[in-house]
Formats: structure tokens, sequence, C-alpha cells
């Protein structure tokens, strides 16, 4: 059982933006992808988690960019599980481009029964193996809730079959396109690179909803968004750092 796994692939048009740089949903698709192939290969992937009617779900996600990643450069994503904090599993990310890390993230996981909704310790899924994992670099442990501060109204989305992933819930990439879509229309069509990043995923957005988007930019670049269904109820919360490109 290896407890590091690695996918490495080029930076596609596709996944860029305008200035050529790697969008921030496609990273996190990226992410996403690494840790679901890794859980599989621990023996706690989704095949898994289904025989004791579980899912994981990512709770929790916080990522630092170095520098922005660029079209036809070749992207490195190492992760690793980095054990258990309070009832997450946490799990890191290492990113490279030609050996040099240029960024890195981390993640908490939370086991959700499919039967009830309600959220399980991950110690009771994790091996203990991988929950006492010793000297792994640890990249944002203590991750903690987002104050809610940022009172203005930009945007609406509903959620379509097209954002639905797996889970049948909206993939968390599509949150990240949200963020990056009001932050530049705050900008009147402008554009940002996001450098830090803080997400919360507070509650599922399931098809149809429609979703309230609510994000504050200052001149620094640094920002808060948030996003709310018809009833209140908080979706996503996020704050970080952007750069505010101009052509």
């Amino acid at each position: 059982m290896t407890y590091q796994h690695t996918i490495t692939g080029i930076i596609r048009h596709h996944e860029c933006d305008m200035h050529g740089e790697l969008k921030l949903h496609a990273l996190l698709d990226r992410l996403q992808d690494a840790a679901a192939e890794h859980a599989a290969k621990l023996n706690v992937g989704m095949d898994e988690l289904a025989s004791l009617q579980l899912i994981w779900v990512l709770s929790r996600l916080q990522i630092t960019l170095h520098r922005p990643l660029l079209l036809g450069e070749e992207l490195t994503v190492i992760t690793y599980p980095s054990g258990v904090e309070r009832i997450f599993a946490h799990r890191c990310y290492d990113l490279r481009i030609n050996g040099e890390r240029v960024g890195c993230a981390g993640s908490f996981w939370l086991p959700v029964s499919t039967t009830n909704n309600r959220p399980v310790n991950a110690k009771k899924v994790l091996p203990p193996e991988i929950m006492e994992l010793p000297d792994v670099e640890k990249f944002f442990p203590g991750m903690d809730k987002l104050p809610d501060d940022c009172p203005e109204f930009c945007a609406s989305r509903t959620v379509n079959a097209g954002d639905i992933d797996l889970n049948r819930h909206l993939n968390n990439a599509v949150y990240s396109r949200w963020i990056t879509d009001i932050l530049g229309e705050k900008l009147c069509a402008g554009a940002v690179r996001i450098s830090d990043i803080q997400i919360n995923f507070l509650s599922s957005g399931m098809p149809g909803d429609k979703i309230r988007l609510r994000a504050a930019l200052n001149e620094e670049g640094k920002f808060s968004a948030a996003g709310e269904k018809s009833d209140g109820t908080l979706v996503f919360q996020a704050a970080g750092k952007a750069v505010i490109l101009r052509d």
C-alpha cells in the first residue's frame, strides 16, 4: 500500500483562461481526480464507502499558488492523507512543475451517510495506519469557519444537470468557477488570478436549486464570497487573495 499518489498532465487549451493560465476550477478537477484515485488505492474509495452506505464529501479546501500555471506546462499533483482533525480526514496536495513547488493545498473530507445525510467521524472509516502517518508535510491544518461578512449581492445561478457529479450533488469545482465569474463581474468583465483561497462547502447544491451569489473585492485583491439558497441556507463561503489582471 502506498501512502502517496501522483498524477501528471500537460495543461491543455480547454483548461486555460484568456491569459493562458490554468483556470481555478480546472485545478480543482485535477485535485479531485488525484484524491479519488488515491482513496481507491487505499481501499477507502467510492466503492468501499458505498458498501457502508457512505460517500466522501469535501468540506473545506485551501489553496496557495506561488505563480500562474501556464498553458503547455506539465503539472504534477502529489497527494497523500495527513491524519484526522476533529472528525475530518485531512488530505494534502503538493503542486510541482519541473520539480519546483508552484503551490500547495490542504483539504478536509467527511464521510456522510447516504441514508440520513449525516456526517460520520472519519476515524470510523480510515484504517489506523493512514491516521498515524509520521512526518508528513501538512498544508493548512486547522482550517476553520469563515465569517459571513460578504453582504453585496452580485448574481444568481441555477444548478443544472451538467453541474452534478457522481455523488448527485453540485460538483465542488463549479463553486470555484462561480467565484471567479462573480469577481470578474465586479471588475466589469475584468479578470482575476486567484493566488490564495479557502472554500468552505456548507450545504449540497441539488438540481434546480437557485443560488444567490455575493462577493466583495477590494483594490488590493482581498476578496470574500458566498452563495445561499432562496431560504437563506448558506451553500458555500470563500475568502482569499486575487491578482487583478489588466490587459
